[in-house]
Order: structure tokens, then C-alpha cells, then sequence
């Protein structure tokens, strides 16, 4: 008399097995530590580099009594999908997260931090290929040049663009664009700032 309990507790079993196969995967939660390292010079984001699950949530945390912000290259994220900028981060401890759904590479960085190469990114699902990045407009160039000019002065960057000009080392592209345009677009690529931006504004 045995055999038909046996038999309904071998198709539960199966049945919880299909229901637990089925069920979305939980979404996880990670931290990036918002370092500042006045010992050796540094600004940094640790890890630099960290890859989720679409649906996760990254929070970045600031470490001591300094001035960060956490946002995205104006075409360092895929496209569809959007950008992200941070309120400024002034204390000790003070958080920001963000939720990443859609698939791809997103670069950020620290634009008061810029010049010191404080960058990162998040890579969700897997990385994004080189024609799958947003290609920004005009006018959110434009909006990230203004962003720029909160921390440094244009004429300090004008002269350093010019300097390139001179020096022959400006794309064709660059070359043709408007004064604001490439100058903004110069911005965009930790490599390039480090070498045009200024010290911030004191």
C-alpha cells in the first residue's frame, strides 16, 4: 500500500524541482569603494572593473570627507539605454547606487577627478561591443562640456586643444568639428583628459 504515497512524493518532488527551475534569478547587490588616497596621490574606484547581472544594484561608497561624483561618458553605455549621473558624494560614508537592466559596457568616471583617471566600469552581462556604445548628440555634448566648465576653466582647455591643433595630433573628425563640439568630445576618453584637462578650480 506503500507504492501510491511513493509515487506522489517522487511527482512533488519533481514539481518543486520545475518551480524552483523557473523562478528568475535573485537580483545582487555589489559595492564599489570610492577611494581617495592622498598617501600615493590617488582617486580611484576599487574594483575598476565589475560585471553584474542585468537587474543588480551598485552602490558606490565614499570613503572619507571628499568630493566625488559617479557618472557616465557621454557615449561610454549602450545604446537604448541611459546614462547616469550621481549627486556629489562630500562624506564620509555617504552612498549612491544605481540599477543596471539593460545589457552592456558602461564607462564611468569622477569628472572633479577626471585628470587623476578616475574611472571605472560596469560590465552588465557581458562587455558591449564597439558599435553597440550610445553615440551621443549635439546637445548632450553639450550638457557634459557645461558639466565639465563647473570644475575647470575653458580657457585653460581651449589652450591645451589648440596645442593639439598645432601639434597635428587631432582625428580629421575633431578637426572639422565645431570649437564647443570637440572639445567636449576630446573630454570624453580618460586617456585624452588626462593629458588636456587642467587642475580643478580651487
Amino acid at each position: 500500500m506503500q507504492k501510491p504515497t511513493l509515487l506522489a512524493a517522487a511527482a512533488l518532488a519533481v514539481l518543486l524541482q520545475c518551480s524552483v527551475a523557473t523562478l528568475p534569478a535573485l537580483a545582487a547587490e555589489h559595492t564599489v569603494r570610492v577611494i581617495s588616497d592622498y598617501k600615493n596621490l590617488r582617486m580611484y574606484f576599487k574594483p575598476k572593473r565589475l560585471t553584474i547581472a542585468p537587474g543588480d544594484t551598485v552602490t558606490w561608497v565614499n570613503e572619507v570627507k571628499e568630493t566625488h561624483n559617479v557618472l557616465s561618458f557621454p557615449d561610454g553605455f549602450p545604446d537604448g539605454a541611459e546614462g547616469f549621473i550621481s549627486p556629489d558624494l562630500t562624506e564620509a560614508g555617504q552612498t549612491w547606487s544605481h540599477t543596471f537592466t539593460a545589457i552592456g559596457s558602461y564607462e564611468y568616471h569622477c569628472l572633479p577627478h577626471l585628470p587623476m583617471g578616475m574611472r571605472g566600469v560596469v560590465i552588465v552581462g557581458r562587455p558591449s561591443t564597439d558599435d553597440e556604445f550610445h553615440r551621443p548628440s549635439k546637445e548632450e555634448v553639450a550638457a557634459y562640456r557645461d558639466r565639465l566648465l563647473e570644475y575647470f576653466d575653458e580657457d585653460e582647455y581651449q589652450y591645451k586643444v589648440r596645442e593639439r591643433e598645432q601639434q597635428g595630433s587631432l582625428s580629421p573628425g575633431l578637426r572639422e568639428a565645431d570649437p564647443a563640439t570637440r572639445l567636449a568630445l576630446l573630454q570624453t576618453r580618460p586617456t585624452d583628459a588626462i593629458c588636456l584637462a587642467p587642475p580643478p578650480k580651487r
